[in-house]
This record gives structure tokens, sequence and C-alpha cells, in this order.
């Protein structure tokens, strides 16, 4: 027993066929879609996420970057390659917040120098004009 909707039982016989038709292209169509995926390789997008997957480090790596890190000059140029090397994604994040937190405590040593400065020439020009009175 089949139920018939109101448009079902409006159409015409030419309706029907042409209806079939369309139908028939939609199924040649996705069985020759299907077709070309079966021909696509195995790897699913996890296993694919797993081979990119690296390694934790190690922990002499990362005494070595701490070493390398606290060493004056060299320690910015060694940071600087870490933010920018596409192989260590942990260490990358490391030295990339590392960096950041650096330059935001170099500008205020460089502000409180600079306005100790500014106080301490007042202070000296102060002291060389009493001397001068003397």
């Amino acid at each position: 027993m089949e139920h018939k909707t109101s448009e079902q039982k409006q159409m015409e016989p030419g309706q029907k066929a042409e209806t079939q038709q369309i139908q028939e292209a939609i199924e040649q169509i996705t069985d020759h879609e299907t077709h070309a995926l079966q021909n696509l390789p195995d790897s699913s997008p996890e296993e694919n996420k797993e081979k990119t997957r690296e390694e934790p480090s190690q922990v002499h790596h990362w005494f070595f970057t701490f070493m390398c890190m606290n060493i004056p000059i060299i320690g910015w140029i060694y940071l600087f390659y870490l933010a920018f090397n596409k192989k260590y994604c942990d260490r990358r994040n490391f030295a990339r917040a590392y960096l950041f937190y650096k330059l935001v405590f170099l500008i205020l040593s460089v502000l409180i120098l600079g306005i100790l400065v500014y106080i301490g020439l007042d202070l000296l020009d102060q002291l060389l004009a009493y001397m001068e009175m003397l």
C-alpha cells in the first residue's frame, strides 16, 4: 500500500517518464563519481596527522635550548632561529613566547633607564652648578 501525495496523483504520464530519466541520469553520475572515489588512497586524515606528528623533544634538547638562549647575544640569535624553524613546533612556540617576554622587558628597562638618565642629568647639572659656586 503506497501513500501517494497530491502532486504524484496529478502527474501526467509524460512527466513520470521525464522524472524517471532524470533519476537514472543522477544514478549514472553518482555511480561514476563513487567509482572515482574508490581509486583514492586508503589513508584517512587521522592517519596523515599521525604521520606528520613529531615526537616530543627530549630533555637534552631542552637543556641545550636553555643553555643557548641565556648567552647574551647568541641567545637572541638562537631564539630567532627557533622561532622561525618549521621542524620543532613545541620549541618554535616556546621561542616565540620567550622572545616576546624578552622584548617586553627590554622595552621596560629602556624606559626606566631613560627616566633615570633624565633625572640623573638634571641632578648632575645641579651638582655642577653648586660646585661652581664654591
